[in-house]
């Protein structure tokens, strides 16, 4: 038990909770994207601030958001990878990923108007 405490500890030291909590931030934002870009596919308004097509403006918020979202699953596996158990941690890291992102996704869709 010791030993545990010892390497929770040292992962305090090394700002392992800030990487943490701002890799789930940017998770969710990225997931805000992705409903906030199919939510514009999925609208009536022909126009996006009169600059382009809601289509367009939709399209163009899922390739961020999946390309934001790419970046960000990436770095949370390269991190994980420099741990002991690290495939665990990895594949149970994307399955966390997978499940908040689909739940942010539906939880947006069901708020719009």
């Amino acid at each position: 038990m010791s030993r545990l405490w010892r390497k929770y500890l040292a992962l305090l030291d090394t700002d392992f909770t800030t990487q943490v909590f701002d890799n789930i931030k940017n998770l969710l934002v990225c997931a805000l994207l992705f409903a906030a870009g199919t939510n514009a596919l999925h609208s009536e308004h022909h126009l996006y601030m009169g600059v382009m097509g809601s289509n367009v403006a939709g399209w163009v918020l899922i390739a961020v958001s999946t390309v934001l979202l790419l970046l960000n699953v990436s770095d949370g596996m390269r991190r994980l990878s420099r741990l002991r158990y690290h495939t665990a941690l990895q594949v149970i890291l994307f399955l966390m990923y997978l499940i908040l992102a689909e739940r942010v996704v539906e939880i947006v869709w069901d708020l719009r108007v």
